[in-house]
């Protein structure tokens, strides 16, 4: 995979496996690294969640959303379904379905244990 930066990562990002420091930095390395349109499934259920006045606090709603779509999608290798992520901060980069549904399934996985370990550590402060 020979991407170029052209100055548009941010090093600390590390493309997206950065640890977050909250539900909204989260989200905003998702829709800046994943490279599929996957990213569209969290925000869909991240809605729903609001929408139906789900309880718990934003961190629950994006861990539970982003483990509903590892859920879905992880080990079936749909690959073919899949299309770019338009928000994705490199908006040249070449699209190839296949390693990309990889590297998103394995992205929003590292997201997913660092939200859950933020949410175990709060639910120890309490």
């Amino acid at each position: 995979m020979a991407t170029t930066d052209n100055g548009l990562f941010p090093p600390g990002d590390r493309r997206g496996f950065a640890v977050p420091v909250s539900p909204g930095h989260s989200l905003l390395l998702l829709n800046n690294y994943m490279r599929t349109d996957l990213l569209l499934g969290i925000h869909r259920h991240v809605h729903l969640l609001q929408d139906q006045n789900a309880p718990g606090s934003p961190i629950h709603h994006l861990a539970d959303s982003i483990a509903h779509v590892v859920a879905t999608y992880d080990g079936m290798n749909l690959f073919e379904c899949v299309a770019r992520n338009t928000l994705h901060i490199d908006a040249d980069f070449e699209f190839r379905p296949e390693p990309d549904y990889a590297h998103d399934i394995k992205l929003m996985k590292h997201h997913l244990g660092c939200l859950q370990r933020t949410i175990r550590d709060l639910s120890r402060d309490d």
